[in-house]
């Protein structure tokens, strides 16, 4: 069973319903990783211990990865328009929960509530991004929405921190509410009717053996692992090598900076080779962790490491997520979805296994683990070209369809 959508691609980009996509996505996660700067003043206006207001996040990760699945298949029996709205909405309820809470268990069902929309955004966004520029568009769509959230992972957590220490921890959640509010509103007026998928959708099984998607999605929560198993411990990382404090929110701002540039270079290599750039950027990344594994004392070396590092991991979610639409064509929403639990339990073993890495075997032992498992996370990509042909083609004869694409 295909999923289905009203052809919407076009000549002209929709630059405005992309962006508040992109900055959708980039609030998402500004309001998943804000607890990390906020916890000492959030924790007495909620009546507990600082250990206890670490559980903000964890139960916004937990929303996301149970609630992925189940409410892309619901999402998915009603128009793209009104599940993006919907869902962003439900993102604002959960929101203002969190800033009437007065002790923990409401700001904790607030959290998991934001969790479970952000997941279903994350399902839902990239397939209609390329819905509504079409394939020809499709590379530029990707690389803003994708963009926005490697801007929130850098930025995220410093803005929240901004605002919740110069107003009050509650403005954060408030202006988070307020934004999500403002772009459901412009989506429900600027994304066109694409319509709901019948009743028979693709099971969940069927979507999961769809060639390449399972490949995909578990590599991508692979990287993920590794990603979160270096930057979680980032900060103690430079304290080891004699760095200044100030230089943890310099090198994320780097590492962000660099993501952009990540962005491009990953685009440009899958413009001519979609194969080479899914090599390429994992390559990148596991070269700069291997030398930072080093434990190189030299500032301007750790910060070109970084950078390489940032433009590796960046392109490689890029075109990951993007191969991963391609494989999942036939039902892209749930397929995206499978791939955003698998890096939701990706991020949380990574995070994890960093700790277990440091307590046992020191601080620069993380990177090391980081650049093994990168690495091999490319054996899954060993057969996967004639995979990527055939998806190529299949995808290539749908959208040649004069009503519908599956997208």
């Amino acid at each position: 069973m295909t999923s289905t959508m009203t052809r919407t691609g076009t000549e002209r980009f929709p630059w405005l319903a992309i962006l508040v996509l992109a900055s959708a996505g980039f609030l998402a996660l500004a309001v998943e990783l804000s607890p990390a700067g906020l916890l000492n003043q959030m924790a007495p206006g909620l009546n507990m211990n600082i250990a206890a207001a670490g559980s903000l996040t964890a139960l916004y990760s937990l929303g996301n990865a149970i609630l992925a699945l189940p409410l892309t298949s619901l999402a998915l029996r009603f128009s793209r328009r009104f599940s993006l709205t919907a869902t962003l909405l439900v993102f604002v309820i959960g929101n203002i929960l969190v800033v009437v809470a007065s002790d923990l268990m409401p700001a904790l069902v607030g959290r998991f509530i934001s969790g479970g929309a952000h997941g279903l955004l994350m399902s839902l966004a990239p397939a209609v991004a390329v819905g509504m520029a079409g394939l020809t568009h499709e590379r530029r769509a990707l690389s803003i929405v994708i963009g926005a959230n490697t801007v929130g992972i850098a930025l995220g957590a410093p803005l929240a921190s901004f605002v919740g220490t110069t107003l009050g921890w509650q403005a954060t959640f408030i202006g988070a509410a307020a934004v999500a509010l403002v772009c459901a509103v412009l989506l429900a007026a600027k994304i066109p009717p694409m319509r709901a998928e019948s009743t028979q959708q693709m099971p969940l099984i069927q979507a999961l053996r769809q060639p390449g998607v399972l490949r995909m999605g578990g590599g991508w929560g692979l990287l993920m692992l590794a990603y979160m198993s270096v930057i979680t411990f980032i900060d103690p990382y430079l304290a080891a090598l004699g760095a200044p404090p100030l230089l943890t929110s310099l090198s994320l701002l780097f590492f962000g900076g660099a993501g952009l540039v990540g962005i491009w270079l990953g685009g440009q290599i899958a413009t001519r080779s979609r194969l080479a750039a899914l090599i390429t950027m994992p390559v990148f990344m596991a070269v700069a962790l291997l030398g930072l594994s080093f434990g190189i004392t030299s500032i301007p070396v750790v910060l070109i490491l970084l950078l390489v590092w940032g433009v590796g991991f960046s392109g490689l979610v890029m075109v990951w997520q993007q191969t991963l639409l391609l494989v999942g064509h036939r039902s892209p929403e749930k397929s995206m979805s499978i791939g955003v639990v698998l890096t939701q339990l990706g991020m949380a073993a990574g995070a994890a296994l960093g700790g277990v890495i440091l307590d046992s075997f020191g601080v620069l032992a993380t990177p090391l683990v980081g650049a093994i498992v990168t690495a091999a996370t490319l054996l899954l990509l060993i057969g996967i070209k004639p995979i990527l042909t055939t998806a190529e083609t299949e995808r290539a004869h749908a959208q040649s369809a004069p009503e519908t694409t599956n997208v």
